[in-house]
């Protein structure tokens, strides 16, 4: 017989703590004329089978007091068959979801004097046939956003805002 957790969970803010590591819908870059900007004018940074392509925008009208909004890619030339582009979006975007907190953080430490949304893209640049495993997303993930922090976020204040 199938057996409900007991409200004990959702009292002690289990459920609140895995909230806060969800992508929700309003978080996925959508729209041609934002996608196309994102892949004209913004920075890009190398991974080992990633490349992230970042921009700071004004916040949109569909998803205010979104900090970051984000999108996943896979090549049809890298990765022919669907189940193979479909598995590697979804390790990416679970990745993705796990490590989200270094970001989301410290953009919430700078709540009052952020004015921009920081749009990012994650493209995968892999084989299809060596698919890395979800840790191996995470770290390079994790590497990635660690960077845009140190050394990309002062080049955004300072004007260099995709709009």
């Amino acid at each position: 017989m199938l057996r409900l957790p007991d409200c004990s969970a959702c009292m002690n803010g289990m459920l609140s703590e895995k909230r806060s590591n969800a992508l929700p819908k309003a978080e996925i870059v959508r729209g041609k004329s934002t996608i196309s900007r994102l892949f004209n004018k913004g920075g890009r940074l190398k991974g080992g089978s990633l490349l992230l392509i970042y921009s700071f925008t004004q916040p949109v009208d569909q998803a205010p007091g979104i900090p970051v909004r984000v999108l996943f890619t896979v090549g049809k030339k890298l990765a022919p068959r669907a189940v193979d582009r479909n598995r590697i979006k979804r390790l990416m975007r679970e990745a993705y979801r796990l490590e989200k907190n270094i970001l989301t953080r410290a953009l919430a430490s700078e709540a009052g004097k952020v004015d921009y949304q920081v749009i990012l893209a994650f493209l995968y640049r892999g084989r299809a046939d060596a698919i890395p495993a979800l840790e191996r997303f995470r770290a390079e993930i994790r590497h990635m956003l660690k960077n845009l922090l140190s050394n990309r976020l002062p080049q955004a204040r300072e004007g260099d805002r995709v709009e």
